[in-house]
């Protein structure tokens, strides 16, 4: 299993890193935006929460969705929490890691429809901005979920498939400093 540094020096945006996605009863070994090119079927979320997710994830990270976010997440939920790579764990969110991203969706939807009386789909671009901002507040909550640590953990996994990479790197302006260089050549 690969730890979450090598991901992030592999990189996740059509880089050489792969991740195994159950497709027709085998398996196969894809880069997230690969699986996400093929449609590879959701294993742990529902298609509403896959998008939603994916949504979100975008509009903290542009490009998020294009990369593969939500087949990232969507794969690392079904892993054992031991060898999950989603940043929830390092933040010392306890496993389940499914209950704990299945339970922030909702609530996300749910703070959308007290804000603006409507879900987060369809939300213009005004309102989903201030919705994030709104999650982005410390402390929080919608009922007992803490939807600021929601946030700051999608926020991570999104950036880390967008940025985690050289290339994205070069996109900020930031050189590209490993400690030490993966020996194989960038593709993403």
């Amino acid at each position: 299993m690969h730890t979450r540094r090598e991901f992030l020096k592999a990189g996740a945006g059509g880089a050489t890193l792969t991740l195994a996605f159950s497709v027709g009863g085998g398996l196969l070994l894809l880069t997230p935006a690969e699986a996400r090119v093929r449609h590879v079927p959701w294993s742990s979320l529902t298609v509403s929460e896959a998008e939603l997710l994916q949504q979100l994830a975008e509009a903290l990270a542009p490009g998020a969705a294009e990369a593969g976010v939500g087949h990232f997440v969507d794969q690392q939920l079904g892993v054992d929490p031991d060898d999950c790579m989603l940043i929830a764990k390092y933040f010392q969110v306890l496993p389940p890691y499914l209950a704990f991203y299945r339970s922030g969706l909702a609530a996300v939807s749910a703070l959308a429809g007290q804000s603006f009386g409507k879900g987060v789909d369809q939300l213009d671009a005004a309102e989903l901005n201030e919705l994030i901002g709104q999650l982005a507040r410390p402390g929080t909550r919608v009922g007992s979920i803490d939807v600021s640590m929601f946030y700051l953990c999608l926020r991570s996994d999104a950036v880390d498939v967008v940025y985690g990479t050289p290339k994205g790197f070069e996109r900020l302006g930031v050189p590209y400093m490993a400690h030490i260089m993966p020996p194989e050549r960038w593709h993403g």
